[in-house]
């Protein structure tokens, strides 16, 4: 498809004066014509020399892209021709991507590759399509290019962001983590499983001393615990209205996914059987507890592409649901949102009543926009409303908070870039304390 550059109709442009001319002058009509031929003849075989070059263009995508994380993609680019050339080059991405840089610019020499990069920033999980890559070949003139296309289509899959994670995992900028070995996943502290004897370090209790090794190494020897193995933690996700709700780039419910697969990795490796259980206003999905790396692959799929529906949430459905199919004392950990008052009545009692037989932890995510909005001096009679309504909702937000955290409820409500770490700590302390 031939395409006219801005020098063309700058060209054109300027004939149109001695055209104009013409009417005056008729002598000048042999110039105009001669000269329309000439610009419209360089046109015409600059579009020719550009559609004669030979490109080649390859996609290559990541086996999985994640969301909300600027995925690398790559366009291999082969020139076969003798000639140098110049072309734009845009691939057809979906269109809930962000894509960074939209348009690439290429110059090859003849018989030469290039590899072009651009990133990629899903805002959903699930399954998406790539179109297929357009280039533009500019022709040697500038006056013309020619566009092509080349077949790339491709369905790809976006997944949890995990990679964020991982990093936390092996950061030993985490104080929580300090203890955290990545082979054992195992937190020292006042476990009921005995781990090992290490020599005494300033700060260890006296109730830790191994008097008896100690004796025997004539030097203090503390004796090391570890939190019990093969426990059963239920990740329970709210997949209601509230959580569609987006904090930066991704909805409460992608950062409460990415968490919750952060979470139960951990879990899998200290030797806990994870179940999974997805609901609104009823229960949308079940998967029993089981401990392994298989387990862990289950739960990937199940969450893979959960959606939030545009209904309210029924934790009392939850409830009978967990009792039921729960006989042995768990940790649920409740990945939710916390509205009003109105929320509460539904979401209180039935928490009360799971913890008189399992160990509730419930972990939000603050309303980023509220928090900034309280932030910001009202200085406009529209700002101050909108600043009291924030102070309102704030309020009603921390009475639900106290209402919750009572009766052996756990909870944990923190901002989206921590959720990821306050869940693991979270779950690492009720392990330690030995409160299963």
């Amino acid at each position: 498809m031939p395409v006219p550059s801005t020098r063309l109709w700058l060209f054109l442009t300027l004939l149109a004066v001695p055209t104009v001319a013409v009417g005056f002058f008729p002598l000048l009509r042999p110039v105009v014509i001669l000269l329309d031929a000439l610009v419209l003849s360089l046109a015409a075989l600059d579009w020719v020399l550009a559609r004669r070059v030979k490109l080649e263009v390859t996609r290559v995508l990541p086996a999985r892209l994640q969301v909300g994380v600027a995925n690398k993609v790559e366009l291999r680019v082969v020139q076969r021709g003798p000639h140098p050339v110049l072309a734009a080059v845009k691939d057809d991405v979906p269109a809930e991507f962000d894509a960074t840089p939209e348009v690439l610019s290429l110059s090859l020499p003849g018989h030469s590759r290039q590899t072009l990069e651009y990133r990629a920033s899903p805002r959903h999980r699930g399954r998406f399509g790539f179109g297929d890559v357009h280039v533009r070949v500019h022709g040697p003139f500038g006056l013309m290019s020619a566009e092509r296309t080349t077949p790339q289509s491709i369905v790809v899959s976006v997944v949890p962001d995990m990679r964020g994670a991982s990093r936390l995992l092996l950061s030993d900028a985490a104080l929580d983590f300090v203890n955290l070995g990545l082979r054992q996943l195992r937190r020292d502290g006042r476990g009921s499983e005995f781990a090992r004897l290490r020599d005494y370090t300033q700060g260890d209790s006296v109730r830790d001393v191994d008097w008896k090794a100690t004796a025997r190494r004539s030097r203090p020897v503390t004796r090391v615990m570890e939190a019990e193995r093969s426990q059963t933690v239920i990740i329970a996700l709210d997949a209601g209205r509230a959580m569609a709700a987006r904090v930066d780039a991704l909805s409460k419910l992608d950062h409460a996914v990415n968490a919750a697969l952060f979470l139960a990795f951990v879990a899998v490796k200290n030797g806990d059987r994870v179940g999974l259980v997805v609901f609104a206003d009823g229960v949308k999905s079940y998967l029993a507890p089981a401990a392994g790396r298989a387990q862990y692959r289950r739960l990937a799929e199940a969450l893979y592409d959960t959606k939030p529906s545009l209904t309210y949430v029924d934790y009392l459905s939850l409830f009978k649901e967990l009792n039921t199919r729960l006989a042995k004392r768990s940790l649920l950990c409740l990945f939710t949102d916390i509205l009003d008052e109105d929320q509460a009545q539904g979401m209180v009692e039935p928490l009360r009543r799971l913890a008189r037989r399992h160990v509730p932890l419930c972990l939000t995510v603050k309303d980023a926009a509220l928090d900034a909005l309280l932030r910001t001096p009202p200085t406009q009679a529209e700002v101050a409303y909108q600043h009291a309504v924030a102070a309102e909702l704030s309020l009603e937000r921390e009475a639900v908070k106290r209402k919750i955290g009572q009766d052996g409820v756990s909870l944990v409500d923190v901002d989206a870039s921590q959720l990821n770490l306050a869940a693991v700590n979270a779950y690492l302390s009720i392990k330690a304390r030995g409160t299963l």
